[in-house]
């Protein structure tokens, strides 16, 4: 008699239930680490806006525009520079809003970036804001990126929500 070689079913049985095991790990992982790819990626385009604008804002200083054709020209900039940047929450939909508003001056840093916080409404895209310097201050440019994630950080008022100010003058 030749003897058989081979798995038996107990043991595929075992070894199909070690792999659903792995993966029941292993894919909810996969996934929040996709969700926070996107969230960093949303970020990272609303802050590497802010210094593309606080750069064209030196430039229309160094031009000797005034305050409100440069805030035009900013939009102009995001208008013309909107394509290279995705949503990465929504292909179909813009990475950030194309027109720069403005703010109420004398506010601080801190309650000029909370005021930013309340823009951002739709995931993944970034709304940008300007405080013009006032005549004896300074004034700050701002971005802000609703994300799908919040930190244990936040405050509940702003969750998922961050901003990023920088000084101009």
């Amino acid at each position: 008699m030749k003897k058989q070689s081979g798995f038996t079913l107990i043991e595929l049985l075992l070894v199909l239930a070690i792999i659903g095991i792995i993966s029941a790990i292993a894919i909810p992982a996969l996934l929040s680490q996709r969700a926070r790819a996107r969230d960093k990626a949303a970020l990272e385009n609303m802050t590497s806006r802010i210094a593309d604008l606080a750069g064209q804002w030196d430039k229309g200083k160094e031009a000797g525009l005034a305050s409100a054709a440069i805030i035009t020209n900013l939009s102009t900039y995001l208008q013309t520079t909107a394509a290279n940047d995705k949503n990465p929450w929504d292909g179909s939909a813009a990475a950030f809003n194309t027109t720069v508003g403005t703010a109420a001056t004398g506010q601080t840093a801190s309650t000029y970036a909370t005021s930013m916080a309340g823009q951002a409404t739709v995931k993944g895209v970034s709304v940008f804001n300007i405080q013009t310097p006032a005549a004896t201050g300074i004034g700050f440019l701002g971005g802000a990126v609703l994300l799908n994630a919040s930190s244990q950080s936040d405050t509940p008022a702003n969750s998922k929500k961050r901003t990023k100010v920088v000084a101009i003058e």
